[in-house]
């Protein structure tokens, strides 16, 4: 288990960043933009697992605890991904995004790698 927050190997520089932690059994998502003081969301194993299959498929959010939006949504080209159960939402800009994405599809956070 890793108890540490990280970003992909992709992030250019660390501070504007998709930042991820897996701690007790769950996996939490914040931007490092808000410098841990911004809103924190959480996926359990199951929606972790499915939110990085729709974000390596680059596919509208069905996994029922986060919502992403789509490029078209935001003016910047970025997304913004919604807990359900909280109401708190965190707003990438394009390159964060695609660094996020490149190392899911790199494997560097769990499952896919294909």
């Amino acid at each position: 288990m890793i108890n540490e927050w990280r970003t992909s190997s992709f992030s250019s520089n660390g501070a504007s960043c998709v930042e991820v932690l897996e701690a007790d059994g769950a996996t939490y998502l914040r931007d490092t933009k808000e410098n841990g003081e911004g809103a924190v969301l959480h996926l359990d194993a199951q929606a972790w697992s499915a939110f990085l299959d729709e974000v390596a498929r680059d596919v509208p959010s069905a996994n029922g605890a986060v919502e992403v939006t789509t490029p078209d949504a935001r003016a910047d080209g970025g997304r913004a991904v919604l807990e359900h159960s909280s109401g708190a939402v965190l707003h990438f800009r394009d390159d964060e995004w695609v660094a996020f994405r490149r190392g899911v599809l790199a494997g560097e956070f769990g499952a896919p790698r294909a």
